[in-house]
């Protein structure tokens, strides 16, 4: 890649500029914010190196993406989720990247080790409102949420609520990636977190049904809480598009996706 592409790239990387600024044949990806932070800037690098193709890279959660994608504003979305049968009728096809640990985090002055699923259901749906009933202090349970929708979001929905809805009195965060950082204004908090998101000092993730969260026990199965991790593109990828996913779904990209996530290929 030459040096002016070089530090085009680097702009493009940092601004997340789409439009004028790209060259014709350069893409745009928008979409999970997971995605955003921890694998699309490494993998379009290596893309550009490889093909001198460059890549404006923004979030915005996977709903927003996707909705961009079908309008045709960006050439692949980024989902914390699996694609849905309208969506899919829709024209839309997912390329299955690897999985996402869910993780449960509360305040570390809360002396709390481990929920079951069962308890997580009911604290998520307001069933259980207070942390002496799962074993901790007298307190009433604060619930952050991650925003509406996001990969986030869904995924507790489908892994943790199933048929139950949120409850009421959620508080919502601004982005997924500060559900964190409320939890540490608030000792009696809890939220569901990916794991590469879990940075903010003040907290802690606990264990579910006993089992920590860790790369080797969900590729084990026996961690309960797995997202998936897809791209998206409208209909079969072709030239330049077609290569990047080959690229991200293969052992590079798998190579990538394994520093914060745990790769489809083992």
């Amino acid at each position: 890649m030459s040096i002016l592409r070089s530090l085009l790239f680097v702009l493009v990387l940092m601004l997340g500029v789409c439009g004028p600024s790209l060259a014709e044949g350069d893409l745009r990806y928008a979409g999970a914010t997971t995605l955003q932070r921890f694998f699309m800037p490494e993998a379009a690098r290596v893309f550009a190196d490889q093909t001198d193709l460059l890549f404006s890279i923004e979030g915005g959660n996977t709903a927003p993406g996707l909705a961009s994608l079908l309008k045709g504003e960006i050439d692949v979305a980024g989902a914390g989720r699996r694609l849905t049968q309208q969506e899919k009728s829709a024209g839309l096809v997912e390329h299955f990247l690897g999985w996402d640990m869910l993780t449960i985090v509360v305040n570390q002055a809360n002396p709390v080790e481990s929920l079951t699923l069962e308890q997580l259901q009911a604290i998520f749906s307001g069933e259980i409102d207070h942390w002496k009933d799962v074993g901790g202090p007298d307190l009433p349970i604060i619930v952050v949420t991650s925003p509406r929708g996001s990969g986030m979001r869904s995924s507790v929905q489908n892994l943790i609520l199933g048929e139950s809805a949120y409850l009421k009195r959620e508080v919502v965060a601004g982005i997924v990636a500060e559900a964190d950082k409320q939890v540490t204004l608030f000792q009696s908090a809890i939220t569901a977190l990916s794991r590469s998101m879990v940075n903010e000092q003040g907290v802690k993730i606990i264990k579910v049904d006993e089992v920590e969260a860790t790369a080797e026990n969900l590729a084990g199965g026996r961690y309960p809480l797995a997202k998936p991790l897809t791209l998206v593109t409208r209909g079969v990828p072709q030239g330049g598009l077609a290569r990047f996913i080959e690229l991200a779904t293969g052992p590079r990209g798998q190579e990538i996706l394994a520093r914060h996530f745990v790769p489809k290929i083992q």
